[in-house]
């Protein structure tokens, strides 16, 4: 059950959310948690926990299934089942992971759910790839590399700015923090100072600007800088 896919089925047929749940239970890594006859109750759910996967019918009176993917914010992987083919275009510009229509087959079901959990798979990589945890006052702490503005060197520490107001003090070197983030928007622009490409303001002759920061460019990493940036 903890490693199963938590899924929530959503449709105004009592049958077919039946079905769906006993298709479900032939398929292992899948646990259907919940139950709703109408999206405006499925809102609901959605709000009070987090889900891996979404069936979810289209017509539905009240609110449809597509105006319940248009109106609800970080929702899970969703698939549309539905009795109708009109909605596919409509639905697969919502960038759903599936889409098909009744009467619901096993083969098809796994496949769907298949899809499903290789976009999640993707999605859980990236969304570790695209953050780092820093040991800081004896605790784990998360940051996201995007939120990083700038990072110095202090004496044997780095401070690692998130914003004008915000810094983690690391015992590490730049050198080893080079090497974490080689490949992303970053660059080491000058022996005390690692910058993040998307956060600079302004560059003059020796110096870039980051929310009011002034960071030194040597003249060894000018050439370096300025082959980064786009340059109209």
């Amino acid at each position: 059950m903890n490693n199963s896919l938590k899924c929530i089925i959503v449709d105004d047929d009592k049958m077919s959310r039946e079905i769906l749940e006993h298709l479900c239970t032939k398929i292992d890594g899948v646990a259907v948690v919940c139950k709703c006859e109408s999206a405006i109750e499925a809102t609901s759910e959605l709000e009070k926990q987090d889900f891996d996967l979404l069936f979810l019918d289209i017509e539905m009176p009240d609110l449809t299934g597509i105006e319940l993917a248009q109106s609800v914010s970080n929702l899970p992987q969703i698939i549309f089942t539905t009795s109708l083919t009109e909605h596919a275009i409509e639905a697969f510009e919502l960038d759903v992971t599936d889409y098909f229509t009744k009467p619901i087959t096993l083969p098809r079901l796994i496949k769907a759910i298949n899809k499903a959990k290789t976009k999640i798979t993707k999605q859980l990589k990236e969304d570790f790839q695209s953050e780092l945890f820093i040991k800081t006052e004896g605790k784990l702490i998360k940051i996201k590399y995007a939120d990083i503005l700038y990072i110095e060197t202090l004496d044997d520490y780095l401070v690692i700015h998130t914003n004008p107001t915000s810094k983690h003090i690391i015992h590490s070197t730049l050198s080893a923090m080079n090497e974490k983030v080689k490949g992303r928007e970053f660059l080491k622009v000058h022996r005390s100072f690692i910058l993040n490409l998307k956060k600079i303001d302004s560059i003059e002759d020796t110096y870039v600007m980051i929310q009011n920061k002034v960071i030194p460019v040597s003249g060894s990493h000018r050439k370096l800088l300025m082959d980064h940036i786009n340059l109209l």
